[in-house]
């Protein structure tokens, strides 16, 4: 594969490093959430939310930064923007499917705060906010193992 042709195909897993540490980081709120009270506890819920809803757009623009990138791969090597757009592995189509899963684990967070500004009952919300998030987090775990090896077939070549 040509060196140009390499150097954009990772630049998604640079960028996507960063969001797994960043979702890592975020996943922690749910045990250091537990042990805040009064104001240091909503400053900290406050910064989850900006975080959460950060999270979600920077994830998007990670994903089209993987799909711009193999568009311009296609164009090189192929002479079709489409050529290699379509995804040709597990990592490739667990992609969205992560995205999916965080676009509904933000929604649950959203419902959930929501429901405890407005004095609602809010522990539905959280606990399928919470569960939505371990199983994102196990997905991202995989995302990025099989986003690992594939790199290597990247930088080794056909």
């Amino acid at each position: 594969m040509e060196t140009v042709s390499t150097l954009l195909l990772l630049v998604h897993p640079a960028l996507a490093l960063l969001v797994v540490l960043w979702m890592v980081r975020q996943h922690g709120w749910r045990k250091a959430g537990g042990t805040l009270r009064g104001e240091a506890r909503q400053v900290a819920l406050a910064q989850h939310v900006r975080d959460g809803e950060r999270l979600l757009l920077a994830t998007s623009g990670v994903i089209i930064v993987a799909m711009l990138a193999r568009a311009a791969v296609g164009v090189l090597e192929a002479g079709s923007a489409t050529a290699m757009l379509m995804p040709q592995s597990l990592h490739g189509w667990s992609g969205p499917v992560g995205l999916w899963i965080l676009w509904t684990t933000v929604r649950h967070g959203r419902r959930a705060l929501e429901a405890m500004n407005s004095g609602e009952s809010f522990g539905r919300h959280r606990t399928v906010h919470g569960r939505a998030a371990d199983l994102m987090l196990i997905l991202v775990g995989l995302h990025a193992f099989l986003g690992f090896l594939y790199t290597f077939m990247v930088l080794g070549g056909p």
